[in-house]
């Protein structure tokens, strides 16, 4: 049939639609979040729970946003940026997980950071974020009896390299086990399965992280 006549005839076909740029925009833009919110995270070896804490927000809704089932206003996200050390449009612009990395350009501001008073304190747990804003290779946590992610097996990229400043705890890399007392270190392939166990109560450990 001819295509005048097609049209002559009054067919109901649904004609297709280009997608909305927006739309896909904000989809795409909600996925990138939550890849990068996740992979900061596990990489600082902060549980939920801790970001939650720093953020003022509940686990739940942390878990909601690495999920891509939460919508974070401005003033949330920045909360959670603080929260991992990293800026709201690090996050927003983050690489997702396995996918290529460039080299971020080289320089940015130091950062004098005193170990906080509550590491030295009994009866507290917690993680603290000693990295420099806009640093990107190499991240330095102070954990006081507190191992976040790191409490049960985990691999991601990178080095890792834990410095035990008071207390004691086990360190299991690749299955090789070894207790770890003041003064002690271990120098490690983050992709090599690791975690930490048995912590004292009076823990106190400097972690640091590479991206590479």
């Amino acid at each position: 049939m001819p295509a005048s006549a097609s049209a002559a005839s009054g067919s109901t076909a649904s004609v297709p639609t280009a997608p909305d740029p927006a739309a896909s925009g904000s989809a795409d833009t909600g996925d990138v979040l939550a890849a990068s919110v996740a992979r900061v995270r596990r990489a600082a070896g902060l549980t939920l729970s801790a970001v939650a804490a720093r953020a003022g927000v509940s686990p739940a809704y942390v878990s909601q946003v690495e999920s891509g089932t939460a919508n974070p206003t401005v003033r949330t996200l920045s909360q959670i940026a603080d929260a991992l050390g990293v800026t709201p449009a690090e996050l927003l612009g983050g690489t997702p997980p396995g996918a290529a990395v460039s080299a971020p350009a080289p320089g940015f501001p130091p950062r004098f950071a005193p170990a906080p008073l509550l590491a030295r304190t009994d009866g507290h747990h917690g993680i603290w974020d000693l990295t420099a804003p806009g640093a990107h290779r190499v991240g330095a946590r102070l954990l006081h009896a507190d191992l976040g992610d790191h409490d049960h097996p985990t691999a991601h990229s990178g080095e890792e390299f834990v410095l035990v400043l008071a207390g004691s705890c086990r360190v299991s890399v690749a299955g090789t086990v070894r207790l770890l007392r003041t003064a002690d270190s271990c120098h490690f392939a983050a992709t090599d399965e690791h975690h930490f166990t048995d912590a004292s109560d009076d823990l106190l450990m400097l972690v640091v992280l590479t991206e590479e």
